[in-house]
């Protein structure tokens, strides 16, 4: 696949986008689950060395002898910082806040991008995007309800942070996207995390995991990882970070459905307007955009 972004591929990218989005919430259901049995450190480590053998194989089927080279050794630095910073803080948040939650806090990462893309990497975000992409995030709001009692917490730092980093991320990722393979930028990426949690764990003297479900959920969580990095990479490469940004908000009534069946979060009543706001927005940002690209 071409380095070069067409916009042609905007539905490719919105299609990958979508499936990236579907890996993040099974991770964080993933991690969740296992949060009270194991240090976040070490799910950390295992998320990362168990993405390397399938980002290995898809970079030396792509590239060959090439599946290691970087031109952009920069921008490969500050993915892997911002990277390793908005899913450290994921995993950490979700020791002490629901899913739900974090969820929803995830979708504050639109306004992020809406605000750094034009500085950044210098892509035009018109006004007509600025809003629905603000619109959307009230609905956010509506679904968080900061007017209930007890709302903040440690957890809700640590959750605001992550989609910071995250956009950050993103907006790497699309830069690193023009001068290098991202096969190859997430094999380095994971490499990278793989050490440095390895490392934090050998300092800390962390437990490793007893009994085998939890290596299980472990390698499971790895391997989706590897397919989420691979989506993210090649939806920015494929529409603008701008336009995929939106595409975020409908994660939110997936991760809230999937924390009151599974973890037994409490649903409140302002979800369904809030949900209805976030999907409507998300959708009419995609048809605008398609429409003009045609």
């Amino acid at each position: 696949m071409s380095l070069t972004n067409n916009n042609s591929n905007i539905p490719l990218g919105v299609s990958f986008s979508i499936t990236e989005v579907i890996c993040t919430i099974t991770i964080a259901s993933l991690v969740k689950l296992i949060a009270g049995d194991l240090s976040v450190f070490m799910v950390l480590f295992f998320r990362y060395l168990f993405c390397i053998p399938l980002l290995l194989i898809t970079a030396y089927f792509q590239r060959k002898s090439f599946a290691f080279q970087i031109e952009s050794k920069s921008g490969l630095m500050i993915r892997t910082i911002t990277g390793l910073g908005s899913f450290g803080c994921l995993f950490a948040a979700l020791q002490f806040i629901d899913l739900s939650l974090m969820t929803t806090l995830l979708q504050t990462m639109p306004i992020f991008i809406t605000l750094l893309a034009p500085i950044i990497i210098k892509e035009v975000v018109g006004w007509f995007r600025r809003i629905i992409a603000l619109i959307g995030f009230i609905g956010v709001i509506l679904i968080l309800d900061p007017l209930k009692e007890n709302w903040f917490n440690f957890g809700l730092v640590l959750g605001v942070f992550s989609p910071f980093f995250g956009a950050l991320m993103t907006l790497s990722v699309r830069k690193l996207g023009q001068t290098d393979h991202p096969a190859t930028t997430a094999l380095w990426y994971n490499i990278f995390g793989a050490i440095v949690f390895l490392v934090i764990c050998m300092l800390i003297k962390t437990e490793w995991p007893d009994y085998d479900q939890v290596l299980i959920v472990l390698i499971v969580i790895g391997v989706v990882s590897s397919f989420q990095q691979i989506c993210l990479a090649y939806s920015l490469k494929l529409a603008p970070a701008s336009l995929l940004a939106p595409l975020r908000y409908i994660s939110v009534p997936i991760g809230i459905l999937i924390g009151v069946y599974l973890f037994n979060e409490s649903l409140t009543s302002t979800f369904y307007i809030g949900t209805l706001i976030i999907i409507s927005s998300s959708l009419i940002i995609i048809r605008r955009e398609t429409q003009k690209k045609s």
